[in-house]
């Protein structure tokens, strides 16, 4: 049958007792520098068993000036000598959690004073091998007998504590009386401390992350306001998209155009440079390339008178002129490259505005005459 344990356990690991170590361990490193501050001590005034009074923080008397800047409102009554059992026990090997039991335990065995009539306090020094607890033993009859005497001395409503004055000027404070409205003052004084460490803390991370945020803030404000941007051009962008597929498109057709070779204006060419005794029987074009053939009389000064011609280059014969039986012409085949900047097309020039002269068209036309050698 299996059994339900209400041992706090991980992995094997007690977590109640790894809890208190390491409260134990945070409240050992407060009480020694850098962090003794987070601890605060509360002053308390102390009447004492002689009639004077003395103003305590922690184990320390303050004496002089520094009595009057402090101001307590705890008040804690010394017992007279004649009233406490004192004596000095060395603790077994205890941990610091067991101390105040095993402390308890021994007051109980050894105290004359039965066991709900007895007061105790400890203080904890060290002294020769190991830790020596110097422990008050009193009657809680005679302390209430001697609060009650003195009741005129005391101010307020809170609880005394009851001390008992070591010789070495360390105070014993004794179990069960009112420590503990000091105890929850400086815990109070301690959560402050606490919070005034966290706040500090956290406004210095925000001071090392403001310009990080406000780097990012700025990237996403300009991401919204190019995310607006593309959103109100859109449109703008449709239309210039249209517009260059368009210029695009009248560009390569202006290429074309300028590439292309006019036939007319090569026929008036070859009407008006060739002789008359040359007859054409085949004029063809591709792209850049001329071929004629026909008759001539003479092939070679054909040629030459080609050669001659402004736009025309590479004037070669494919094949070699050829008289056929008693004709006294050659039948010829001819080709030629032709400069399309001289026989390409022509675009219109535009119309002339009303009230401009008909010459400023005439100007703007190509030289047509030009590119035919000149002749009318």
């Amino acid at each position: 049958m299996t059994t339900i344990t209400s041992d706090a356990r991980f992995l094997g690991l007690d977590l109640r007792a790894l809890w208190a170590e390491v409260r134990q361990a945070w409240a050992y490193v407060q009480r020694r520098p850098p962090l003794v501050w987070l601890n605060p001590v509360v002053p308390v005034r102390l009447l004492q068993a002689d009639g004077g009074e003395s103003l305590w923080r922690g184990e320390a008397r303050l004496d002089g000036a520094a009595v009057g800047s402090v101001k307590a409102l705890l008040v804690a009554i010394e017992l007279p000598d004649d009233l406490v059992l004192r004596l000095a026990w060395s603790l077994p090997a205890v941990s610091d959690a067991d101390i105040p039991d095993a402390i308890a335990l021994h007051a109980q065995s050894v105290s004359p004073f039965p066991e709900a009539d007895l007061a105790w306090g400890y203080r904890l020094h060290s002294g020769g091998a190991g830790a020596v607890a110097d422990i008050a033993l009193a009657s809680r009859r005679q302390i209430d007998r001697y609060v009650q005497a003195q009741a005129t001395r005391l101010t307020g409503s809170l609880t005394p504590e009851i001390w008992v004055v070591h010789p070495a000027a360390v105070p014993i404070v004794m179990q069960g009386f009112g420590e503990s409205a000091r105890y929850v003052q400086a815990a109070r004084g301690r959560l402050m401390r606490y919070f005034f460490v966290a706040t500090a803390c956290a406004l210095l991370a925000a001071i090392a992350i403001t310009p990080s945020l406000q780097l990012r803030l700025r990237a996403l404000d300009a991401y919204a306001a190019h995310e607006a941007l593309t959103r109100n051009t859109a449109p703008q962008v449709v239309q210039r998209e249209a517009l260059m597929k368009t210029v695009e498109g009248l560009t390569a057709l202006a290429e074309i155009h300028a590439a292309r070779i006019e036939p007319m204006r090569v026929l008036d060419k070859l009407t008006r440079v060739l002789p008359d005794d040359t007859a054409l029987q085949n004029f063809l074009i591709k792209e850049h390339k001329v071929t004629i053939t026909g008759l001539t009389a003479n092939a070679s000064a054909l040629m030459q008178v080609l050669s001659e011609q402004k736009g025309v280059r590479d004037v070669r014969a494919p094949s070699p002129a050829v008289r056929s039986g008693g004709d006294a012409k050659e039948n010829f085949t001819i080709e030629f490259m032709v400069d399309p900047l001289v026989y390409g097309v022509t675009l219109p020039a535009p119309a002339p505005a009303s009230g401009e002269p008909a010459a400023v068209a005439t100007a703007a036309q190509p030289a047509a005459s030009a590119a035919s050698g000149g002749k009318p």
